[in-house]
């Protein structure tokens, strides 16, 4: 990885602050969104966080080894004791991803492993709790389209990952002693091998039957 950095994390108010500029989602509900294939997204810099099973599906997909993908690809910021992955963007600010058609219209290059955070946007689970999602105003697609279910299949598989990879880190570091950058290589080393042997969560096609936005 290009970038290693301790950050605080932000306070209630930042946060607060933050989620009166979104639209608050009711779970289940709807939603309308249509998505314009304008890039905006993909165009704001290193924003897009990862979960240890965001980094082998994109790894996998694209043949690598999940160091080198690392290497090439992520920023790891250590804010206080907890290591977070950040997809990298260029001097742009666009993700490294992130290409265009003759048409003008976005593509993602690895559109079928891409994060689940990619996923799940212009909705915003900002919680461990489906209870908390929001939708992106600054999205173009946003009130474009017909109005359509929020995929729950999706945002709690996405929940349940996030879960199970804030979990696995803090057991490496809290009850093994491991270092943040040691917990996070390790847990990525158990994703792997759980991917090898088959791991539902690592097939591409049963990700994508979860629904999308």
């Amino acid at each position: 990885m290009t970038l290693v950095r301790r950050v605080t994390e932000p306070t209630i108010e930042e946060f607060e602050e933050y989620t009166k500029r979104l639209i608050k989602l009711s779970y289940p509900g709807k939603y309308v969104f249509t998505c314009t294939r304008c890039g905006r997204c993909c165009s704001g810099g290193p924003n897009v966080s990862l979960t240890v099973f965001d980094v082998v599906r994109m790894a996998r997909f694209l043949r690598m080894k999940w160091k080198e993908f690392l290497k090439s690809y992520v920023k790891v910021i250590i804010a206080d004791v907890i290591p977070h992955m950040l997809l990298r963007g260029n001097e742009k600010g666009h993700c490294l991803f992130l290409s265009w058609r003759h048409d003008g219209k976005s593509l993602c290059v690895i559109y079928p492993a891409r994060p689940m955070r990619c996923r799940v946007y212009p909705i915003l689970v900002e919680s461990l709790k489906p209870q908390k999602l929001y939708i992106d105003p600054r999205s173009p697609g946003v009130g474009q389209g017909k109005e359509r279910d929020i995929p729950q299949k999706l945002i709690e598989a996405y929940i349940k990952e996030r879960i199970r990879h804030y979990t696995i880190i803090h057991y490496y570091i809290v009850k093994k002693g491991y270092e943040p950058l040691q917990a996070l290589y390790k847990a990525i080393e158990d994703a792997w091998s759980e991917a090898e042997q088959g791991a539902e969560w690592s097939n591409l096609d049963y990700i994508e039957s979860l629904g999308s936005t």
